[in-house]
Parts: C-alpha cells; structure tokens; sequence
C-alpha cells in the first residue's frame, strides 16, 4: 500500500519532491492556528486518507485535524479559508509559504481534478498576488522543474 495517490507518479521526480515537502505544515504554529486549513486541505490532495486506504474525494466527510475537504463543500468556505490564510500569514516561516505556494501551483497545473486544479490555482494566484509576483506557466514551471539534470542520474 502506498501513501500517495497514483496520479503523482506522472510528474517529474522535482515536481513530486516538491508535493512532498509542501505537505509539512510549520512547526511551532498552534494546531487551530487560521492558516492550518489551507494545509489540511494540501495534504488531503496529495495523501491518501490512512482511514480509507484512500485519497479523500470533494465532499466527502471524513476529515480531520490531519486531512480535509470540508471547507470545499461549504459555501465560500475555500474562499474564507484562503482569506484567514493571508490574513495570518505573517505568523508562519517564509520558507513554509513558499513550500505551500509552490506545491499548489504544480496541483493547479497536474492534479487529475478539475475541482482540486481549481481551487489550488485559486491559491497559487493568490500567494503570488500577496508576494506581489506574477504567476509562472505550466510551460514554464516544467522547464524549471522537468528533471533536467536526468543525465547525471546513477544509472546502476
């Protein structure tokens, strides 16, 4: 049995490195704190749920303090918890973010979702609007994170 869903074998091995180190939430931040949601929510897209054997599917119950999707099935709630996100921001490490910002982006381009692509690309423009900076394409997100160094890659 695997953790992670089958869909993340497709991307580059930068790409899943980068899945996977985003799913750590900050240390020394309260458990309740605002921006948690948000991560609850990443890693219920790029884990599968231990409960289920499974990844958590949009609108199901099932959630906790680990993995949701509960916000998605409220209305305006992924909107609200992306807002509370920002809106305490300034309480979590920089490098967190920039985990977080940069696991969502490669989620808003490669899930096999259109509602997980949605709501990450949702997030994705938002962190880079709050940082004042402009998106990056899938085009060139995959250049930077294509593997590119392959050739250097023990062969044995």
């Amino acid at each position: 049995m695997r953790v992670f869903p089958e869909w993340m074998d497709a991307p580059p091995m930068q790409q899943q490195s980068v899945l996977l180190l985003a799913a750590r939430g900050p240390d020394g931040v309260a458990k309740f704190h605002p921006t948690k949601v948000v991560w609850r929510h990443y890693r219920a897209s790029v884990l599968k749920a231990a409960y289920f054997g499974r990844a958590l599917r949009s609108g199901e119950g099932g959630g906790n303090e680990f993995m949701t999707l509960e916000t998605w099935t409220q209305f305006g709630g992924w909107r609200k918890a992306i807002e509370d996100f920002f809106a305490n921001a300034d309480g979590i490490p920089h490098h967190c973010r920039m985990h977080l910002m940069h696991g969502a982006e490669i989620l808003g381009y490669k899930h096999p979702d259109a509602e997980f692509r949605a709501a990450w690309s949702q997030f994705y423009i938002a962190s880079c609007d709050d940082l004042h900076l402009a998106p990056e394409s899938e085009e060139r997100m995959d250049a930077r994170l294509s593997d590119w160094h392959r050739k250097y890659w023990d062969q044995t």
